[in-house]
């Protein structure tokens, strides 16, 4: 018999925000970019990924991984505070994390 490697996953390339424009970022754009951003970490298509898909419970995306993805999130636009929110963590959907990126890009913004 031939012992099968369980495949790798290959972290995922997370282009920094290089543009101050990115402050005023809008609900859907952001919504659309974590769709993209956790489709490919995940292995799912970006559409099939709904905007209130629990994390967790419907996804069965482990705490570990939601982790590592709240990270990709973080550096991706530029908010380190992001990673300390627990709380979308414990009840993590795309809408709430697009949320917080979009009221932190702008709180942001007004500094």
């Amino acid at each position: 018999p031939v012992a099968v490697a369980p495949a790798a996953v290959a972290p995922a390339v997370v282009a920094p925000v290089t543009s101050p424009s990115s402050a005023g970022l809008d609900y859907e754009t952001v919504l659309a970019e974590l769709r993209t951003l956790y489709g490919d970490f995940l292995g799912y298509p970006p559409d099939l990924l709904g905007e209130d898909d629990g994390l967790e419970a419907e996804l069965g995306v482990e705490s570990l991984k939601q982790v590592a993805l709240l990270g990709m999130v973080s550096d991706r636009y530029d908010l380190p505070d992001l990673r300390a929110n627990s709380s979308l963590l414990t009840v993590g959907t795309l809408r709430r994390i697009a949320e917080a990126v979009v009221q932190a890009r702008s709180g942001a913004a007004a500094r």
